[in-house]
């Protein structure tokens, strides 16, 4: 049995264009894994409306707040259930923040999704402190969600992941597959190799041999899919080797993709604090979807 049997898609839901874009993401991605969909609303507790007299808000306005949160989830149930009718819909409806309601939902998680740019009125730079949060400290592959979600065709834009041979990259690589064959496309491996301009070598290039060079950053991807390639021989492959910026060339590839996957930092006291600088540019600047992956602890 796989260890993700029966591990919901979880997706935040605040009100926003942008949660319900994310519902429709994630509806999809539910049904393509055989997996249900679990809507989720933060209100603020109680405690949010203290000020500095310790007045308490009256208990109709929380009462308010949650009817309200439901009323969201109502319209996100119906958004995916019009792309996705049948699927199997649940709900949850807390009190507190937002980002440690997903954190907390996402051990159980087979991946949770969260709208670009939220309905709050604080937020971090581009990306909502929520958002931002939760893709840093979430158990579950996050994936940030903005536009419309991908089509079905056939011939459906493919999926594209990051590789760059390390332990997290190798969790990215095995989160694309398992989609990809998932969703019926192909996927494109992405590896940015630095030359001579990034290595500051301009006037010692002659002495390097850069096509030897670039044949053992190809190595790099072929040994990181080698193992995972063979688990889903219904994908297709196409390994990409680019000299460039990871970031730059990511989101050229994210152009034409519908889906960008990605590893980021641990979730250690220090590496899981902030996101890598080419995680955070793309979940940032990618025009679609964008899976951040770790391993789970």
């Amino acid at each position: 049995m796989s260890e993700h049997a029966g591990a919901p898609v979880v997706v935040g839901i605040d009100g926003s264009r942008a949660a319900l874009d994310a519902a429709r993401w994630a509806a999809g991605t539910a049904v393509r894994l055989g997996a249900p969909l679990l809507l989720a609303h933060t209100y603020p507790d109680e405690a949010t409306f203290y000020n500095g007299t310790a007045m308490m808000i009256d208990a109709q306005f929380i009462q308010e707040l949650r009817e309200d949160g439901n009323s969201m989830l109502d319209a996100a149930t119906a958004a995916a259930l019009q792309d996705q009718p049948g699927l199997a819909v649940e709900r949850d409806v807390r009190s507190g923040t937002a980002a440690s309601h997903l954190i907390e939902l996402s051990r159980a998680a087979r991946i949770v999704a969260v709208g670009a740019q939220g309905a709050g009125a604080v937020t971090d730079y581009l990306l909502g402190s929520t958002v931002l949060r939760t893709v840093n400290h979430a158990h579950s592959p996050v994936a940030v969600v903005r536009g419309e979600p991908a089509p079905e065709s056939p011939d459906a834009r493919p999926i594209v992941v990051g590789v760059d041979g390390s332990q997290v990259s190798e969790k990215a690589v095995e989160e694309a597959f398992a989609l990809a064959s998932a969703f019926g496309v192909g996927l494109d491996a992405v590896h940015a190799w630095s030359g001579e301009k990034q290595h500051g070598l301009a006037h010692a290039s002659k002495y390097v041999d850069w096509a030897a060079y670039e044949e053992g950053e190809k190595a790099v991807v072929s040994e990181c899919l080698a193992g995972t390639r063979d688990e889903y021989p219904d994908v297709p492959v196409t390994e990409v080797t680019t000299q460039g910026a990871s970031a730059d060339v990511l989101l050229r590839h994210a152009a034409t993709a519908q889906l960008l996957v990605v590893g980021s930092h641990g979730r250690g006291k220090v590496m899981g604090a902030l996101l890598g600088s080419v995680s955070q540019n793309l979940v940032h600047h990618a025009p679609c979807p964008v899976l951040v992956c770790r391993t789970r602890q």
